[in-house]
This record gives structure tokens, C-alpha cells and sequence, in this order.
């Protein structure tokens, strides 16, 4: 996994110079409140479910995102982090605390940041912001009685994480003839996918489909163009499901015709993609469902000479 140092200097920074959380703050309470929001993160980038687990209250809950998804009760929360930390590809987490208020001396709310820090070197850090009701417990130490996630607050290349961990990658596919090569990566300024096709057929010369993924902040969806070697364009918005993504689709042929067309995308397993059209226009004219397979290419194999030199026998 990779360190993001800056994220995490930043955070921690912010966190001690916040003023409600600074030295200076009269109150003793806030250093336990401080210690609890340590404690969690320290537990959570162990991966250690027990201990994160005791920082909650007896009948604490924990509620994500989408609100309808609530998790109730120390044992229900342990099971929810083993499960969480059972997958390789676990983020680390940083939390931005951004205020805290003592509603009366054994109640406090909390709004912050967190910030998922995802395996590989050029995945985005996703942020949410939330808000916990902390309690005072009977021995004297403050406890999580409920955490909530409200907004997702992440930027554009964060937004789009799920999509590329989908899409990056080398694929192919072949259909009545014809064959199509996909590759998609981010671009330079990490805010972008990118992808290229390029399909061949015997008969016909090959051609050639560029596309650029972004991130719209204004209609909170993922929208992508392409432009094909012919001339033609299309923009289109992707919305995700359960299972993948549903596309709607529009644009104009390199003969200004007209071109409209739903889409979805499934994973079937890790190195398979099921891509379907559906209502497919060119011109007012309906074209036919179509349903192509697209599977993972392996790496190319590395065909550079080994440069090193050999042992020195003497040296072993």
C-alpha cells in the first residue's frame, strides 16, 4: 500500500491546531475526545477490529453513507470491521476533525473529514464527511455512541476511483469478425481516465475510438466523450448500480446523422466485462441489441535484455 505522508502530516497538523482542539482549550474533556478520534485511526490502519470496537458505547451504531444501512451494537460492529479488514485491498484512514461541541459534560458532537487512503500508487483518496455523538462512560472515558457519514466530498479523481478499478487495463474482444482492443489508464493530471479502441475486421480498414472520462461536480455523474477516426462524437453519462454501471448515450456520426443508445456495463468476476446496448438510434433508424465480452489481456511479456551481471562465484 502506498504512504500518503502529506495527507497524513497534513491531518494530524490540523487536528492539534484546530482551536477546539488545541492545548490551550480549558476544558479537560477535550483531550479525551481528542485521544478517542487518535485511538480510532491508529486501530483502523492496524486493522485490529477488537480494539476499534471497545471505543464504541455498549448499543453503539454506525450508519453509512446512503442512510439505510445501519450497523447497531458492539458485536454487529466488530463483525462489520473483521469483515472489512478480511479484504487485501483495505484502505488506511485519516481523520480531519473539523469541530467539537460539549452539548452537556457527558454528551459531545464531532464533525470531521475521514479520508480513505486506497492500495496502489495512483489510486485517489476518497473523503466523507460525518458527524458523531460522543458519550461519557461510567469509568470516566468518552465513547462512540454514533458515527454517521453524510457527504461524499471526494474530488474528481476520487469520485471516478470505482470505475477505474473496473475499467484500467488491457481488454479484448472478438464478435461475428470482428475484433476490439480496449485500454483505459488514467491520464497525466490524475483527474481523467482515458481510452483507446481499435477494432479490425478483415474487409475493412481499421478504426479507431478515443475516450476521455471525467468527473461532472454539477450533475454529481461520471460523463465520458469519445470521437471515432471517422469524425464522429458522442457524450454520455454513466449512473451506478448494484453491479456495475447503466450508460445513456448521444452524439453525431462523421455524416451528422443522429445517435442515441442506453448501455450497461457488468463485472463478471475480476478480468471479464458483459457490455450490452440497447435502444440503439442512427438517424431515427433502430439498430439491433448488441452484447459483446470483454476479457483481460495478459501483460506483455518483458522482452528487455537482462543487463545485470552475473555473480561472482567468488563473492558467495
Amino acid at each position: 500500500m502506498k504512504t500518503n505522508n502529506r495527507l497524513t502530516v497534513g491531518i494530524a497538523f490540523a487536528m492539534l491546531a484546530h482551536p477546539c482542539l488545541s492545548a490551550a482549550e480549558p476544558s479537560p474533556e477535550i483531550a479525551g475526545l481528542r485521544q478517542t478520534a487518535t485511538d480510532f485511526v491508529a486501530a483502523y490502519n492496524k486493522k485490529d477490529a477488537a480494539a476499534i470496537t471497545a471505543l464504541f458505547a455498549e448499543n453503539g451504531e454506525i450508519t453509512d453513507l446512503t442512510g439505510d444501512n445501519t450497523t447497531s451494537g458492539r458485536a454487529a460492529i466488530k463483525a462489520r470491521y473483521e469483515a472489512l479488514f478480511a479484504d487485501k485491498e483495505a484502505a488506511e484512514i485519516a481523520v480531519e476533525v473539523e469541530s467539537v461541541r460539549l452539548v452537556t459534560p457527558t454528551v459531545a458532537i464531532e464533525d470531521g473529514t475521514y479520508h480513505l487512503d486506497l492500495p496502489g500508487d495512483d489510486e485517489p483518496v476518497r473523503s466523507i464527511t460525518y458527524t458523531a455523538v460522543m458519550v461519557k462512560g461510567n469509568a470516566g472515558k468518552w465513547e462512540i455512541a454514533s458515527t454517521r457519514s453524510l457527504k461524499d466530498v471526494t474530488d474528481a479523481a476520487g469520485q471516478l476511483a470505482p470505475f477505474a478499478a473496473a475499467l484500467k487495463g488491457d481488454w479484448t474482444c472478438q464478435k461475428d469478425g470482428v475484433r476490439m482492443d480496449f485500454a483505459f489508464g488514467w491520464d497525466e493530471s490524475g483527474k481523467f481516465l482515458t481510452g483507446e479502441m481499435l477494432l479490425t475486421k478483415p474487409d475493412i480498414d481499421p478504426q479507431t475510438t478515443t475516450m476521455r472520462i471525467g468527473w461532472d461536480g454539477a450533475r454529481k455523474t461520471i460523463t465520458w466523450w469519445t470521437f471515432d477516426s471517422e469524425g464522429g462524437f458522442a457524450k454520455g453519462n454513466w449512473t451506478p448500480t448494484d453491479g456495475g454501471w447503466l450508460l445513456r448515450n448521444e452524439g453525431t456520426t462523421a455524416d451528422g446523422e443522429a445517435t442515441s443508445g442506453n448501455g450497461s456495463l457488468v463485472r463478471d468476476g475480476k478480468d471479464t466485462l458483459i457490455w450490452k446496448a440497447t435502444n440503439r438510434l442512427v438517424d431515427g433508424e433502430e439498430l439491433p441489441d448488441n452484447e459483446l465480452r470483454l476479457v483481460r489481456r495478459a501483460p506483455e511479456p518483458d522482452t528487455e535484455p537482462d543487463t545485470q551481471p552475473d555473480a561472482d562465484p567468488a563473492a558467495e
